[in-house]
């Protein structure tokens, strides 16, 4: 049964007749359309959500709006001409307190709170308090620095000294920067490519371009190019299950760190002997991350710039979507897709030579990472 409750939300009075179990969050985001209160775990974890009600931070996701009747609220939409938020505004920004954003209006919350609270709290104060919000981009030390600039500054308006910079302790090692590592080379069997991949989209698809030499004469880099039971394996992650004519069944599995997806579903291939040209045709579903992914891949195999040598030219076009749409950003794919064909084409040479293609084990997060630094690298 719905029931008309009254707020004083950012200085202004409000009624709003919802039903009893209806979240405060969501009468500030639905009803009064202050979307600068996030929603994210919904379980009063993560603090994203947080509010103040009669001056004090609660977590809105689990705050029923019937016990707010009466209740003055401030949302990070409100707090106008408060110089204490005004001041932790600022701070934020000069200390590099926020990446992404999506945890900034809880945690300016609970910083305001922090000052109002606390004449002089130290780092282990302020980090206690601090542990009901969470920031996965800042590791928080531009928070704390924040929070406590702003307190010194309320310090020396009262006229009082700043806080001195904690004292090394005795004995500690002055910190030596490192320096990054690139992962080892690859083999020089291994993909000789002329560029990085070119990733366009067109027509909703992105596509990408890509050509890579192999010390394999053309015929036999052809022959296993054309045969759907011997590439398959050099393929990171692919498994073939069956074939029947022109069609087949299989499923690739990407691994990336924490992102499992395993994405089974059917095709069909056709290929040219004449012309040593290729196309294959597939979709399939990832039944646990309910995301699709459809695709077409067309090849060709030409002679290479030395004797016995051969060039594979590759297009690839594909559509994501569900959980993992974004890698159909093409600032993720370039590095994906130059990891991924180099992994192929050392498989491709692995089998060519008469051994066996490495055991697929997905995709290295750091090596992964890598790639798309080099692809960004050389697009800038």
């Amino acid at each position: 049964m719905a029931e008309t409750i009254r707020l004083t939300v950012n200085g202004e009075a409000c009624t709003a007749t919802v039903p009893a179990r209806t979240q405060l969050a969501e009468v500030l985001r639905d009803h009064l359309d202050l979307t600068g209160t996030h929603l994210a775990c919904e379980q009063g974890v993560c603090g994203a959500c947080t509010v103040m009600v009669n001056g004090r931070p609660v977590r809105s996701c689990i705050t029923y709006a019937h016990s707010c009747d009466g209740a003055v609220i401030e949302t990070i939409e409100g707090h106008r001409g408060d110089p204490v938020m005004d001041r932790l505004r600022d701070a934020f920004s000069r200390h590099h307190a926020l990446q992404c954003g999506f945890c900034t209006p809880g945690m300016l919350a609970t910083a305001r709170d922090i000052v109002a609270r606390f004449d002089a709290p130290d780092e282990a104060t302020i980090r206690h308090e601090l542990s009901g919000n969470l920031c996965r981009c800042t590791g928080y030390v531009g928070i704390v620095n924040a929070i406590r600039d702003v307190i010194d500054q309320r310090a020396a308006d009262a006229g009082g000294a700043a806080r001195p910079a904690p004292a090394e302790p005795v004995g500690r090692p002055a910190f030596t920067p490192f320096e990054p590592v690139a992962p080892a080379p690859a083999p020089a069997c291994a993909a000789a490519a002329t560029s990085g991949p070119r990733v366009t989209e067109e027509d909703g698809a992105t596509v990408v371009r890509r050509d890579f030499a192999l010390a394999h004469p053309p015929e036999a880099v052809w022959a296993l190019f054309s045969d759907p039971r011997r590439v398959a394996p050099c393929i990171p992650g692919a498994t073939l299950d069956s074939i029947d004519g022109d069609r087949f069944e299989g499923a690739v599995e990407i691994r990336f760190g924490p992102i499992r997806a395993r994405f089974g579903g059917q095709g069909s291939f056709l290929n040219d002997d004449s012309r040593r040209e290729g196309a294959i045709t597939g979709r399939g579903d990832d039944k646990l991350g309910k995301s699709r992914v459809q695709g077409d891949l067309r090849y060709a195999i030409e002679p290479g710039t030395d004797a016995g040598t051969s060039r594979a030219r590759i297009e690839l076009r594909f559509e994501i979507e569900g959980m993992l749409a974004q890698f159909n950003r093409p600032e993720l794919v370039a590095g994906f897709v130059d990891y991924i064909l180099g992994q192929f084409a050392a498989n491709c040479d692995a089998v060519l030579a008469g051994g066996d293609a490495a055991p697929s084990r997905g995709v290295s997060a750091l090596a992964m990472l890598w790639a798309v630094l080099k692809a960004w690298t050389r697009r800038r």
